[in-house]
């Protein structure tokens, strides 16, 4: 359309001049109208050429940052996106995505299995079987936690995105508090090894203060185990009760499997 636009306001001008030039001496230089109409029909190409890069290189943007939103927000998942990018030396935040700037996609994700709202059928929702192996295994042997344990609650609290983070400041795979970061050792709660490791740690921590009932650690996970102890088991939060009967499904199905694979 700009193209189009550019190429009749050129005719235009060109006709007018042609008109003047004729009233004033009776003839018109071809020549010269012939080089002036390919050269700014060369300017209009370029125009519209740049106008066309800077509408890909835009719309590539869009399909980065909404690849980066698909492949980090799951099914299910309450999340929204901050941008970072920086400006005059800088950090700026917005959720409006910086147009021609270099930026971050930070994206805050509510707990996968804390949402009353959601849709997922978590008897038939694929679960996560073989990502990070080792690093649980390994974490599970050293804290004596079962692994479908472990991946109900890395399922529950993350749906397995390394780089998830809730509003309230829980990091990482096993969503955990700077503070509980802290207390477990974990320096860079957005490492998997770390993050795995440390979550495990503490939920050793809660199985054995809650004579290994997987329900209650679950719940204490989620809740604290102060509130735990204080209601003398599941504490009447609908949330908390949410998610503790979401990774008791979880848990079971990954033990089922792993049951399966052995056989």
């Amino acid at each position: 359309m700009l193209k189009h636009f550019l190429y009749s306001l050129l005719i235009a001008n060109l006709l007018a001049a042609h008109c003047f030039a004729s009233e004033g001496d009776g003839s018109a230089p071809v020549s010269h109208s012939s080089n002036s109409l390919a050269a700014y029909e060369q300017h209009v190409r370029e125009v519209a050429q740049k106008t066309a890069a800077d509408e890909r290189a835009r719309k590539e943007q869009e399909r980065i940052a909404k690849a980066r939103t698909v492949g980090k927000a799951v099914e299910g998942q309450s999340s929204f996106r901050i941008f970072k990018y920086k400006k005059d030396g800088a950090t700026i935040f917005t959720d409006n995505m910086p147009y021609k700037t270099k930026y971050e996609v930070i994206i805050y994700n509510s707990c996968y299995a804390c949402s009353l709202s959601s849709t997922v059928d978590w008897y038939k929702t694929r679960l996560y079987l073989t990502e990070f192996s080792d690093t649980i295994s390994l974490a599970a042997q050293a804290y004596q936690v079962d692994i479908g344990f472990i991946r109900a609650i890395i399922h529950a609290e993350s749906a397995f995105n390394p780089l998830a983070r809730s509003r309230k400041g829980a990091m990482g795979l096993m969503q955990l508090m700077p503070g509980t970061a802290r207390d477990m050792g974990v320096a860079d709660t957005t490492n998997p090894e770390q993050n795995i490791k440390g979550g495990v740690k503490y939920l050793a921590g809660l199985l054995q203060k809650f004579n290994g009932n997987e329900t209650l650690a679950a719940a204490a996970y989620n809740a604290g185990a102060g509130a735990v102890t204080r209601h003398g088991g599941i504490p009447p939060y609908e949330e908390t009760q949410t998610y503790v009967k979401r990774v008791k499904i979880l848990a079971e199905r990954y033990k089922n499997q792993k049951q399966l694979a052995a056989n």
